[in-house]
C-alpha cells in the first residue's frame, strides 16, 4: 500500500473506523497509524502475515462502502471548498444556503437505514 492509499485509509477510518470490528480497528491502528509492517502487525498479534494483509483488505472495502453509501466524507470536502472561497466578508445568506443544500442532497441520497 502506498503513501496516498494509507492517508486515504487513515481518513476514512476517522469516519468510519467505530463501526469496524474491534479486532480490525486495532490492525487498522498498528498498520496506518502506527506505520507498523504488515509482518510486524502479524507478529505483534501472533497471527498470519496473510490474515493482516486480508483484515486490512476487507476493512479497506467496507471503509469505502459506508463512504459510498453515507459520504460522509465527501460532504465534508465539499463544505470545505465552499467556505475556502469565501472571505469571512462573503459568507452570507447564500453560502448558508448552498451549504443546506449540499447537506439535504447528501441526507436524500443517503440513508443511513439503506446500508447492508
Amino acid at each position: 500500500m502506498n503513501i496516498n492509499e494509507r492517508v486515504e485509509f487513515a481518513i476514512l477510518n476517522k469516519y468510519y473506523g467505530k463501526l469496524l470490528t474491534d479486532r480490525q480497528q486495532s490492525i487498522i491502528s498498528m498498520y496506518v497509524d502506527n506505520n507498523l509492517s504488515l509482518a510486524e502487525v502479524s507478529e505483534e498479534l501472533k497471527i498470519s502475515r496473510q490474515a493482516v494483509k486480508d483484515s486490512l483488505d476487507k476493512s479497506l472495502e467496507m471503509l469505502k462502502n459506508l463512504e459510498e453509501k453515507l459520504k460522509f466524507k465527501s460532504r465534508d470536502e465539499n463544505l470545505k471548498k465552499l467556505i475556502e472561497r469565501k472571505t469571512p466578508n462573503q459568507i452570507d445568506m447564500v453560502t448558508k444556503n448552498e451549504i443546506i443544500s449540499i447537506l439535504e442532497e447528501i441526507k436524500n441520497s443517503s440513508s443511513i437505514y439503506s446500508i447492508h
